[in-house]
């Protein structure tokens, strides 16, 4: 009686299309009532001690790092190096967008922050210069997705929170996998760069070191954040604080590029953002805690016991799974949901709890690219106005080199620095 209560509201939350922070809380404190008796204070007490993990405090740093970057000449210095360097390649301006995504996507930790701030220099670069349309528009919108694996990530860091996995641990296990997607990437620019016989630009080694030398600040960035963290400097929170810090210094003092106009929305931006993931992750966290009073973890260790998978099977299914999950959730709400659940049948079987996170935000930057919800999908189609099928059939190529990243991620975790246990 209980539980078919509890699943007709659910089911009139989903009809009403409540917000996700909404549903997730509904459903927590619906269990709550039904099955556990707690009292108020032991459910505040959990939620207290989910907002003081200091990881949280990075996530609307990081956005407002990415926000900086954005509105400032940061993004459009690291566009001009990496077209000084690789314009003259077969599809050269394709191979900058990727590369560009990639740096960007350092400091942002956002994949559509990514995709916009280089798309907006480049997509209208590689369409003055002749490109088709599937190529600058599949370029910018796989290469945006980046962002979510090369890290700092903003999903990577949620991972790290509900599962409990050491953050920096994770950031450093997804910098080989972060490169193998962008170098396979650029191979796919290059080989349609040379099927569609492009026009090159000419390479001038000059001019390359003059705007490298130029963009010097901004491509120390990445350095002084990963580098920081890396090398036991200071932690994650800590590399988000120095970030905002720099690019202060950066866009206010070195390129002058900061208004109090741009700076008030920036700051509203990282507000709104921060406002909405808390809500979020402390609804999923309340779930979380109910599912592990009602001892479902043991459950899934108990089921997968069953089946008899072996670690590569399980992964897959993983796979299977957040690809699916992916097709109508975003990232954020992927992870709350499904980690908690796939991390004890995980260890049950010793799978890494850092393989499997760096699996998670791969599988899922693969489901920002997919229909029907994919989140890079609807930003392209509104910031570039292209329609859904255009966006769909331009990211096709480009989104095969991911799924051949993850592919080979999951059989072959050696080659990405990687163990499965």
């Amino acid at each position: 009686m209980k539980a078919g209560i509890i699943a007709g509201l659910i089911l009139i939350l989903i009809l009403l299309g409540v917000p996700l922070f909404v549903l997730l809380g509904g459903i927590s404190f619906g269990l709550f009532s039904a099955y556990e008796e707690l009292p108020p204070e032991a459910l505040l007490k959990y939620v207290l001690e989910t907002l003081a993990k200091p990881a949280l405090l990075s996530i609307p740093l990081y956005i407002l790092a990415g926000a900086l970057v954005a509105k400032g000449r940061t993004a459009q210095q690291l566009v001009e190096v990496a077209q000084s360097w690789l314009g003259w390649l077969p599809g050269g301006l394709a191979v900058a967008t990727v590369l560009s995504c990639m740096i960007f996507g350092a400091i942002s930790g956002s994949s559509p922050v990514t995709m916009v701030a280089i798309g907006s220099f480049l997509y209208p670069a590689m369409k003055r210069a002749g490109y088709p349309d599937s190529l600058a528009l599949g370029s910018v919108t796989v290469g945006g997705s980046l962002g979510i694996l090369i890290p700092p990530s903003i999903p990577m860091i949620v991972y790290g929170i509900v599962t409990r996995t050491d953050i920096e641990k994770l950031f450093l296990a997804s910098v080989i996998p972060g490169l193998w997607a962008g170098g396979i990437l650029i191979l796919i620019a290059i080989l349609l760069g040379a099927w569609h016989r492009l026009p090159r630009q000419s390479f001038s080694l000059r001019e390359a070191l003059r705007r490298t030398l130029i963009a010097t600040p901004a491509l120390g960035l990445p350095v002084v954040v990963l580098g920081g963290i890396y090398a036991g400097l200071y932690n994650i929170t800590e590399a988000a604080g120095v970030a905002v810090l720099y690019l202060f210094l950066l866009e206010g003092m070195g390129y002058r590029s900061l208004r109090w106009a741009s700076l008030k929305d920036t700051l509203a931006e990282a507000t709104t953002a921060l406002g909405s993931i808390l809500a979020i992750v402390l609804m999923a966290a309340l779930l979380s805690y109910f599912l592990l009073l009602a001892e479902l973890p043991f459950s899934v260790i108990e089921f997968v016991e069953k089946l008899q998978l072996s670690p590569t099977t399980f992964i897959l299914t993983v796979v299977g799974v957040l690809l699916i999950a992916g097709m109508v959730m975003d990232v954020l709400s992927a992870i709350l949901i499904f980690a908690p659940a796939f991390l004890p049948a995980s260890q049950g079987l010793d799978v890494s709890p850092i393989l499997l996170g760096v699996v998670f935000i791969l599988a899922l930057e693969v489901g920002y690219l997919t229909p029907p919800v994919g989140l890079n999908l609807f930003v392209a189609m509104g910031y570039f106005q292209r329609n859904m099928s255009a966006v769909v059939k331009a990211s096709f190529p480009f989104l095969i080199g991911l799924i051949l990243t993850l592919g080979l991620l999951v059989i072959f975790p050696g080659l990405f620095g990687l163990s499965s246990s």
